[in-house]
């Protein structure tokens, strides 16, 4: 595999959406990958994994940043303070019922004191 490429694999970002008990994880690719046609391009899943490659359509998002190790219950105090937050905003509201978003930044060895994680929900403008 050319250097070029394999470097494209290690771009990514993990994100976890959580709704109820469901745990959905995904990968940002490398942004060469974001154009028309370009899931075709992307790498490939083995053939017998649970894995699927697809586009996603972007969306305004409300994002709030915090370190730690991103644990459950941090993420859920995240979130609320996330969500108190759109509600007294006078610009931005959550779409419905949207599910909040954990993007995590971190490789397995970073220290806690370093770690960037981010929550977001999907958000538009109030009329």
């Amino acid at each position: 595999m050319p250097a070029e490429r394999q470097e494209k694999y290690l771009q990514i970002i993990g994100s976890t959406i959580v709704r109820g008990h469901i745990l959905k994880k995904s990968f940002v690719l490398a942004s060469d990958y974001w154009t028309d046609g370009g899931v075709n391009e992307a790498p490939k899943p083995l053939s017998d994994s649970a894995v699927k490659v697809a586009s996603v359509e972007g969306c305004e998002r409300a994002v709030l940043a915090f370190g730690g190790f991103g644990r459950k219950a941090d993420v859920a105090v995240q979130s609320k303070k996330l969500r108190d937050m759109l509600e007294m905003d006078k610009e931005w509201m959550v779409v419905g019922d949207a599910p909040v978003t954990l993007a995590q930044y971190n490789d397995p060895f970073t220290p806690p004191w370093k770690r960037r994680n981010e929550v977001s929900v999907p958000v538009v403008l109030r009329v």
